[in-house]
């Protein structure tokens, strides 16, 4: 437990100090019903005398989408997307940015010009052997579509919450430390029970899985899919010159690096680049070709079959488009490939014999789990276990025959109840369990982790700051929301 929360302390308590910066191409979406009044067509709300553009809100989206895209390993679709509200909750968030940024305004807080020449000069990303380039600044903004005064508004609402976040900054005091000591650190006497079932103990049949999936049809669903013509243009033999590729390097070598974020040389980089040289002369032949395919005057070569979470195809190209569009150029597999949306086929209940597996295992699943909370209900009643000592959020070790990892699961849930006595069923078998002793502190484990304690009390305290700004805020600065959502 201790060792997860020293990764992801940062993540631990969500504050809204939160950069928007970053670069992330933001195609136009259809994002809802706008109030399209003239002096607001440009603006999804205003909040006090800010306003929140168009712009900002494609801009935050993107970035969202590709923050949750990526912790779900690149499976977020977008219907996934308007399901979790991730259009309101990016409102919310600008929303609640604007309104520190209004009394960030009121207090008299600046983000000057010298505030963000600073942050410029100082961005790793932007320096050429540890000096700023204005020639790499321009060219990776540029890549990105990103216009530099609009990258530097960004960067003046940035530095403006990081000075109100230093100006509210409350450390913590040594009394709260020690109760946040005490209660990670606690430790419990443990005396544990292992509560399974037998092999045959429970069954299903097939009418209790028709019936199960007659009651649940709505969870089995064919995947959303789509069926495309594609137009895949071939690599050019185009032959590259030694000095072009150079030249090449020397204006894309930002895009270049190693996983440490380390610019490769041109030799470790020469693979790529002959791949991208390529591209670009393919470029222009892509163009030629999307625009006579679009016109009817060549035939497709392939018809696919993409389906909504297939790894292997840039499905977010045409995850948004209607039937029968063309779709511009766009990359697979180091090659230009056009493509017209054919058919879009939308998920439906699945057939009963294609559900079925899926349908009894699901049932027996659940069927089990209700027998295993049955008999560990039981057991509590007459509770005779193993004592296996003190153990904390933090131990590492086997429970009751559960992996370490699993065993971490069990304790977390045995700190995070009040009761005595209890249960959880875990890896396909019941522990029972029962606390015979405690203690609060552990004055070498505080001493070991004091640092991490004092910056989690810090951030809980900051961020129960936040929110009651936040609140008080709404209630001074008038918002207006034009964006209507989805």
């Amino acid at each position: 437990m201790i060792t997860w929360m020293q990764r992801h302390k940062k993540y631990l308590v969500v504050t809204i100090w939160i950069s928007t910066i970053a670069f992330v191409g933001a195609g136009f979406v259809g994002w809802g019903a706008y109030d399209l009044n003239k002096d607001r067509a440009a603006s999804v709300a205003k909040v006090g005398h800010r306003s929140i553009s168009v712009q900002e809100f494609q801009s935050a989206y993107a970035n969202h989408f590709a923050l949750y895209n990526n912790l779900l390993g690149g499976k977020l679709t977008q219907e996934q997307a308007e399901q979790m509200g991730l259009d309101k909750i990016v409102m919310q968030n600008l929303i609640n940015q604007a309104l520190i940024l209004n009394y960030a305004d009121e207090i008299g807080l600046l983000a000057t010009k010298e505030d963000v020449k600073e942050r410029l000069v100082n961005t790793p990303n932007f320096q050429n052997n540890g000096t700023f380039s204005k020639e790499m600044y321009y060219s990776i903004l540029k890549a990105n579509r990103i216009n530099p005064s609009d990258y530097e508004k960004g960067l003046e609402k940035e530095i403006l919450y990081a000075k109100l976040e230093k100006a509210f900054k409350l450390p913590a005091t040594a009394k709260e430390i020690e109760l946040f000591t005490s209660a990670f650190f606690m430790e419990d006497r443990l005396s544990v029970a292992s509560v399974t079932l037998d092999p045959n103990e429970v069954n299903v049949n097939e009418e209790q899985i028709k019936a199960y999936w007659d009651a649940h049809k709505s969870n089995y669903l064919t995947k959303k899919s789509y069926v495309i013509d594609l137009i895949t243009i071939a690599s050019s033999d185009v032959k590259v010159d030694p000095k072009e590729l150079e030249e090449f390097y020397a204006q894309e070598k930002h895009n270049y690096t190693h996983p440490d974020g380390k610019l490769m040389s041109f030799d470790e980089a020469k693979d790529a680049l002959l791949k991208d040289f390529k591209l670009k002369a393919d470029k222009k032949t892509a163009l030629e070709t999307y625009l006579a395919f679009k016109k009817g005057e060549t035939n497709a070569t392939e018809t696919k079959t993409i389906y909504d979470d297939d790894a292997t195809f840039p499905v977010d190209k045409i995850q948004t488009a209607a039937k029968d569009e063309v779709l511009k150029p766009f990359i697979v597999e180091h090659r230009y490939v056009v493509a017209k949306v054919k058919e879009i086929k939308f998920p439906e209940p699945m057939p009963y014999e294609l559900a079925k597996k899926e349908a009894a295992k699901n049932l027996l699943d659940e069927l089990k789990s209700a027998a295993l909370e049955k008999k560990a209900q039981a057991k509590l009643d007459t509770f005779s276990g193993t004592d296996i000592g003190f153990v904390s959020r933090d131990s590492v070790k086997s429970i009751a025959g559960l992996s370490e990892a699993k065993s971490t699961e069990f304790l977390s849930h045995v700190f995070d109840n009040t009761a005595k006595k209890g249960y959880q069923v875990i890896d396909g078998k019941a522990i029972v369990y029962e606390i015979l002793e405690q203690k609060l502190l552990n004055n070498d484990k505080a001493k070991q982790y004091v640092s991490m304690i004092s910056e989690n009390v810090a951030q809980a305290k900051q961020t129960d700051l936040n929110q009651n700004l936040i609140k008080k805020l709404a209630t001074i600065y008038p918002i207006e929301q034009y964006y209507k959502g989805k």
